[in-house]
This record gives C-alpha cells, structure tokens and sequence, in this order.
C-alpha cells in the first residue's frame, strides 16, 4: 500500500495560495490538491513555479461543480438542460487539460453538482451521467495517464450519487478505463453502512480519498474508526492519494467555504498528517 498525503487547498478560502505551499511543504506533505473554478482564469504558469519551487507536485484536481437554479451557473452533468450539460463537459474537459498540465492523476467531479438535491437516481439520470462520463474519459484519454474519478457525496448535498454501489454501478455502465472513483470519508460516515465494505466494494476502481472526520473536522476530533479504514485500504492495496478537506459547518453549498480566511488553517494541516501516518504505522 503506497499512500500519499495531500490537502484540498480550496479549504483555506482566500488565503494566498503561496501559503498552502508552503504550510503542506513545512508538516510534510506528499503533493497538494488543487481546485479549479474557472480553467479560463487558472494561473497555470504561477503554479508550476510554486510546484518547483517547494518541490510539492499536484496529486488532484478537485472541480468546483457549484449547483444553480439559474442555467448559466449551473454545472451538472445529469441536467434536463442540454446547454447545461455541455458546458459543465467543456469545463471538465478545461480541467482534465490544466490536470494534465500539472502531471496530476486525477480530476474529481460530484456529476450533478454539489448542493443539488433535486436530480435523483434513475434511469434517465444514471443514462445522461453514463453518457458524459464515456466523452470525458475518452479525452482524459487523450490526454495522457490522468483519469476522472466520481465522487458520492451525502443526501443533504445531493441527491443523484451518494453510495459506493451507485457509483460503481455508473463505472460499470461505462465501461471506460480512464473513469474511476473516489471516496469521502466524512460522506460515508452518513450513507454507507460501513466504511472498510465501501472501500473493499470500491477495491481497484477507488483510486483517491477525501479525508475529514465525522463533523467533518480534521483527523482524530470526531468519531470515524481510521483503523477500520486503513485495514480495508491495505486490503486492497490501495495507491492513490488522501486528501484532506476538513471544513467548517455549512449547509449543501459548502462552496461558502472560499470566502474568508480558515483561521485553524495551519492546526488542521498539522493534526491531519500526524494522525494518518500515526494510524499507517500501526496497522
């Protein structure tokens, strides 16, 4: 089991994102998580200088799939609307570029978008969402060796994808070698039945995880067995990445997040990376 550690960076709101870099660089981190809101806007030279110069390479894209009523906000890949279908693919497509760019593994995405808890498991969803993720494989593909990997999230931030099973039922339908999947602990500490069956069910199609305990604060302050969790990881011999995303209380747009400054920004980081390799080491 070859684990690296790495922080979600969009948790620390408006903090200069030099800071990141540096902080993850100072407690010993593996490589960094990076968001992307708009590919446009991406200062993609700027961060390949930070990423060479505290030697910290990007493990992950994690994308912004921000939910709106109104149309020219939304991104969802599963929407009755198909403008809005197509242009949340082309800002995955921008994101698999700026990925691939960066030498990064993967690309994250919730299908629906998060906070959407309108657009429910069926038929037609599960065809629509099967039906992107086939184009977006197919130029991750194109891209080189980074993969798009779907995410379940809790029923209170959606409504489409929200258990292991759903989502390797969707990679089953798809049947495509550069799609794969994600789990979030703090999200399956509300829909799984079990954390370690979530991860065997996963097994080689789980190729990243989100890190957050129970309250959804960092590692070791909530109720979320990680012993249980990495015995299931080495059982699958899991190689992915862990990726911290501790994050403050919010209702299901957690984007609220980017606004202002994490003040327990340096704690959490610290706290976070002691406990995982406190709990690898003794497993």
């Amino acid at each position: 089991m070859d684990i690296k550690y790495s922080v979600s960076n969009w948790i620390y709101g408006e903090e200069p994102i030099e800071k990141h870099f540096k902080r993850l660089k100072e407690y010993g981190y593996d490589a960094i998580e990076l968001m992307v809101s708009n590919p446009k806007e991406f200062n993609l030279k700027k961060i390949q200088e930070l990423m060479e110069q505290y030697a910290l390479p990007c493990s992950s894209i994690c994308t912004m799939m921000n939910y709106s009523e109104n149309h020219a906000e939304c991104r969802n890949l599963i929407h009755k609307n198909s403008e809005v279908r197509k242009r949340t693919v082309n800002y995955l497509k921008g994101c698999l570029d700026i990925g691939a760019e960066l030498s990064a593994n993967l690309v994250l995405v919730v299908p629906s978008g998060v906070g959407n808890v309108k657009d429910g498991w069926n038929e037609e969803n599960k065809n629509l969402c099967v039906k992107a993720l086939i184009e977006l494989g197919d130029h991750a593909k194109s891209g080189g060796t980074i993969q798009l990997a779907i995410e379940p999230i809790n029923r209170y931030e959606n409504a489409f994808l929200r258990r292991c099973e759903q989502a390797k039922e969707l990679l089953a339908l798809s049947n495509h070698e550069y799609v794969k999947m994600m789990l979030d602990f703090f999200h399956t500490n509300i829909e799984e039945d079990n954390n370690a069956d979530a991860i065997r069910l996963a097994n080689e199609d789980l190729i990243h995880c989100h890190i957050a305990d129970s309250n959804r604060k960092s590692t070791g302050r909530g109720q979320t067995n990680w012993f249980e969790i990495f015995r299931a990881l080495r059982d699958i011999d899991f190689q992915g990445a862990l990726a911290c995303e501790p994050l403050p209380p919010s209702g299901a747009n957690v984007y609220v997040s980017l606004k202002g400054v994490r003040a327990e920004a340096d704690q959490y980081a610290e706290e976070c990376i002691l406990f995982l390799r406190f709990i690898k080491s003794v497993i």
